[in-house]
């Protein structure tokens, strides 16, 4: 073999090895990038269900409130601040079990096999306005 032939041949493999890791950088890249769209849901899901709890936070103490002046307008039938509370509970209870079931309904979310829907973000901060409320 002449000297072009063995610098053609090298070539050739230096070729063939590089396009080798071409493909492979692209199927990372490919890899990657799916990766991250996943993560993007999520974060938009938490940010939502985020939001859906501070707003619910909000509808209980507007219930509170409502419920201790409608209390005050009735006179001697207003209800005590317990039963206030319950009856404010009871009310955001039930629109949660409406949210749960709403929830439950199947989605097109999907999840690796690895990866569970976190059950609750809620800072020490809101768990402890919610006792405070008398909201569990």
């Amino acid at each position: 073999m002449d000297d072009r032939t063995k610098e053609l041949e090298r070539l050739q493999k230096v070729r063939a090895e590089l396009e080798s890791r071409l493909a492979a950088i692209e199927d990372e890249q490919k890899t990657v990038g799916e990766d991250v769209m996943v993560l993007r849901e999520k974060v938009a899901i938490r940010e939502l269900e985020k939001k859906m709890k501070e707003k619910r936070d909000v509808v209980a103490s507007l219930r509170i409130e409502k419920n201790e002046l409608e209390g005050k307008m009735k006179g001697s039938n207003r209800l005590s601040l317990s039963e206030t509370i319950m009856k404010a509970k009871e009310e955001t209870e039930n629109e949660k079990d409406a949210l749960e079931t709403e929830k439950e309904e199947p989605s097109n979310k999907i999840l690796r096999k690895d990866e569970q829907i976190p059950e609750s973000d809620e800072t020490p901060e809101e768990s402890e306005k919610k006792k405070r409320l008398g909201i569990f």
